[in-house]
């Protein structure tokens, strides 16, 4: 089990809303995990000390559910508590309102496993029009990693190699409105291999040597590595396919680049850790 630093600690309206829907989820007996950008600033800043430029103010929930019926009914047992609002035309978002507020904290839900169609997408009712892509959150929940918020409070947080599986297919998916999941990428590639130093240094020495005892090769080849380890089949196909499309390949490295200011050559370096890391989730 990991845990959060004390200096790292998330602020309470997050805590209290984590504690709400953690409360929910075991009474009704449901897997989730914590997604998103919050996911990525409590491992990489809560627990390994890795500060983030950007802060986020959005709490993100996968749940898994065997239909709609029931994710209707945990959104309507959320709002019951009156501490939570939904928000008109956008069926995925709550605001947690512990006080009276007019903005609130928004918190997103999202359904996935036994809704999803055979590519992987769900289609929100009631007319099916809007769709979304949630390949990758069946093997992301399997692998997510437990982590102790707060003394009493463990919930299951999406791993380093999860998130950037997921991180991959969100962009995919939106990547031409904005370029955090391709920024959020780039952050996970630079800085996996020091976190996982130790096994570079023991049990990953072969893929280490390989790269030349160069960080800046092994992080992204290790990160790819354990995506592939995590990821079933056909979530490793689609993820291939889509790093293999070249117009999506440099898309992707010039929206990486674009939150590597520090770095003198930024797309060289991003291009670079693409195909590391697609050489990492290759066989072989």
């Amino acid at each position: 089990m990991l845990l959060l630093k004390h200096e790292h600690a998330v602020d309470p309206l997050t805590l209290a809303a984590l504690r709400e829907v953690d409360r929910l989820a075991r009474e009704l007996g449901l897997d989730y995990f914590v997604v998103g950008a919050m996911a990525r600033d409590m491992l990489l800043t809560g627990v390994h000390g890795i500060a983030m430029s950007r802060a986020t103010r959005d709490l993100d929930f996968a749940i898994a559910v065997d239909g709609w019926p029931q994710f209707a009914a945990i959104k309507a047992r959320l709002v019951a508590k009156g501490t939570f609002a939904a928000e008109q035309g956008a069926q995925h978002r709550l605001y947690y309102k512990p006080e009276p507020n007019p903005v609130g904290y928004p918190v997103d839900l999202i359904p996935f496993e036994d809704i999803e169609s055979p590519s992987n997408t769900i289609a929100w009712p009631p007319d099916a029009q809007v769709m979304m892509n949630v390949a990758g959150y069946k093997e992301a929940l399997a692998a997510a990693e437990e982590v102790e918020v707060t003394p009493g409070l463990v919930v299951q947080i999406a791993s380093l190699a999860g998130l950037a599986m997921l991180k991959i297919f969100a962009w995919s998916d939106r990547g031409a409105q904005n370029s955090n999941d391709a920024q959020d990428l780039a952050i996970l590639l630079r800085n996996y291999g020091n976190i996982n130093l130790d096994r570079l240094l023991d049990t990953e020495i072969a893929l280490y040597a390989a790269a030349q005892y160069d960080a800046d090769i092994a992080s992204p080849r290790l990160l790819g590595r354990d995506v592939r380890a995590i990821a079933e089949p056909g979530c490793r196909n689609q993820l291939q396919a889509l790093l293999d499309d070249p117009g999506k390949q440099d898309r992707l490295a010039i929206q990486m680049a674009m939150g590597m200011r520090d770095i003198e050559d930024g797309l060289t370096q991003a291009q670079r850790m693409l195909s590391e890391f697609r050489a990492g989730l290759t066989p072989g």
